[in-house]
C-alpha cells in the first residue's frame, strides 16, 4: 500500500504541475456577489493541492480500501492467505488504482468547489489544476466518469449524482405516448465558461487523445449543453481535419438529433475528402442514420452505391430500412443495386433486400428479377430462381412475362412447375 500511495501522489504531483501551466483557471461558479474570489499564483495552487495530498494519507487509504471492498476479485477472497494474495493484487493493478484514486480526487475536490452553499475556492482551483493535467497527460483515469464532471462543472452542481435523465420515449415500457418536456436543465453560466475552457485544451491536444471520442457524443445528446459547449464551432473547426475524421463519423448519428445542419455538413466532407476506410465507416452507419433523417441515409447510400469496392456492398444492407420509411425510394435504388458491377453488391441485395422488393412489386414490373437473371451470379441464381417461382405461383401471368422478357434478351429461362 506504501508503494502505491508514493506512486499515486508522485503521478497527481506531476498532473497538478502540468494543469497550473494553463492556469489562470476559469473562477468558481458560485461566487459571493461584491467578493470576487482572488486566484493564488499557479505556484501557489501546486504546492497546496500537493501538501494537503500529502497529508492526507487516511483519505487515500479510504479511497482505495473503499474501493478494493467492491471490486476484489474472487480469487483474492477465496485464496488461503488472502492478506498476501491481495497485496500481490495491488502490485499488479497499481496503474487502475492509481488512476482511481486520482479520479476521486478530482471528484472530492470538485466537490467541495461546486458546492452551493458553501464553495471551497481553494479546492475549485485545485480540482481544475489536477482535472487539467489529467486531460493533457493521462486521460485514462478520467475517459470512464470524465464527462460526468465535465457536465457537473457546466451545471454547476456538485459531482456523484445523475445530473440527467434521457427523455421519456417509446422505448420505455411505461410510455403513455404523451409529450412530456421533462424536469428542466439549467446551465450555469459561469460553470459553462469553465467547462468550455477545458474542452478547448482537450481539443487543442488532436485526435490522438481519447477524450473527444468519448465526451463530444455525450455532449451533443444533451442540447442543454450544445449551445454553451460551442459544440457547432468545435465541428466545423474539425471538417477538413483528418485526424477527427473517425470521431466525427462515430458522432453523427447522435448529431442528427441535435443539429441536422452540421451532420449533413459533415457526411458531404467525408464523402468529398475521405479515404476509402472513412467512406466505409460511413457507409456501416447508413442503417442507423436512415431511421433518423432519411436525406441523409439516402445521400449516404446513394455516394456509397458509386463505389465498386465494400462502402457499396455495406450500403446495400442499409435498403430494407429505407423501404420500411419511403418504398417509392428503396425501389430506385434497388433497380440500380440490380444492375450494378461488383456481384458482392447483387448477392448482398438478395440475400436481404430481394424479398423486401417482391413484397413491393410482386410481378417484378420494374424488373428487378431480370436484371438479377441476365447478370448470371452462380452464387444467387437458386435463391432468384426460387423468387421468381414464388411470384409466378401467385401470379402465372407474371411469371409468363418473366420467361418472355428474359427470351427477349437471348436468355432461357425455366420456371419449375
Amino acid at each position: 500500500m506504501a508503494l502505491l500511495w508514493q506512486t499515486s501522489h508522485d503521478l497527481l504531483t506531476e498532473l497538478v504541475r502540468s494543469g497550473v501551466e494553463h492556469a489562470p483557471f476559469p473562477p468558481p461558479p458560485h461566487l459571493f456577489e461584491g467578493i470576487p474570489v482572488i486566484e493564488p499564483s499557479p505556484d501557489i495552487i501546486a504546492q497546496q493541492a500537493i501538501t494537503v495530498d500529502t497529508l492526507d494519507k487516511a483519505g487515500f487509504k479510504r479511497i482505495i480500501v473503499t474501493h478494493l471492498e467492491s471490486q476484489r476479485p474472487d480469487y483474492v477472497r477465496r485464496a488461503i492467505d488472502e492478506e498476501r494474495a491481495l497485496d500481490r493484487y495491488i502490485l499488479e493493478t497499481q496503474n487502475n488504482l492509481a488512476d482511481h484514486f486520482l479520479k476521486e480526487r478530482i471528484v472530492e475536490w470538485l466537490r467541495a468547489g461546486l458546492d452551493e452553499v458553501a464553495p471551497d475556492s481553494d479546492r475549485w482551483f485545485w480540482g481544475m489544476a489536477l482535472f487539467t493535467g489529467a486531460c493533457i497527460q493521462r486521460p485514462s483515469c478520467i475517459q470512464k466518469d470524465g464527462f460526468h464532471l465535465l457536465e457537473s462543472i457546466a451545471l454547476g452542481r456538485p459531482p456523484g449524482r445523475w445530473q440527467t435523465r434521457a427523455a421519456p420515449g417509446p422505448h420505455h415500457l411505461d410510455w403513455d405516448g404523451q409529450e412530456t418536456d421533462g424536469d428542466s436543465v439549467e446551465v450555469h453560466v459561469d460553470g459553462a465558461i469553465a467547462a468550455a475552457w477545458l474542452l478547448d485544451i482537450v481539443d487543442s491536444i488532436g485526435g490522438e487523445s481519447p477524450l473527444p471520442e468519448a465526451w463530444w457524443a455525450e455532449i451533443v445528446n444533451r442540447s442543454h449543453l450544445y449551445v454553451p459547449l460551442r459544440m457547432a464551432e468545435r465541428l466545423d473547426s474539425k471538417l477538413t481535419n483528418s485526424e477527427w475524421a473517425s470521431i466525427l463519423i462515430k458522432i453523427i448519428p447522435h448529431l442528427l438529433r441535435t443539429d441536422v445542419i452540421r451532420a449533413e455538413a459533415i457526411v458531404n466532407a467525408i464523402l468529398a475528402n475521405g479515404d476509402e476506410k472513412r467512406r466505409i465507416d460511413i457507409a456501416s452507419l447508413a442503417e442507423r442514420i436512415v431511421s433518423e433523417s432519411i436525406s441523409v441515409g439516402k445521400m449516404i447510400i446513394d455516394a456509397s452505391l458509386e463505389e465498386e469496392g465494400d462502402a457499396a456492398v455495406i450500403a446495400t444492407s442499409a435498403l430494407p430500412i429505407l423501404a420500411h420509411h419511403d418504398p417509392i425510394e428503396f425501389m430506385i435504388r434497388a433497380m440500380r443495386v440490380s444492375q450494378h458491377e461488383n456481384p458482392r453488391v447483387r448477392r448482398r441485395f438478395v440475400d436481404s433486400g430481394l424479398r423486401t422488393a417482391m413484397q413491393i412489386d410482386p410481378i417484378d414490373e420494374q424488373g428487378i428479377l431480370v436484371n438479377l437473371i441476365k447478370m448470371d451470379d452462380a452464387a444467387s441464381q437458386v435463391r432468384i430462381k426460387r423468387f421468381a417461382n414464388e411470384m409466378a405461383r401467385i401470379d402465372p401471368s407474371a411469371g409468363e412475362r418473366l420467361v418472355e422478357r428474359l427470351a427477349e434478351n437471348g436468355l432461357e429461362f425455366t420456371l419449375s412447375e
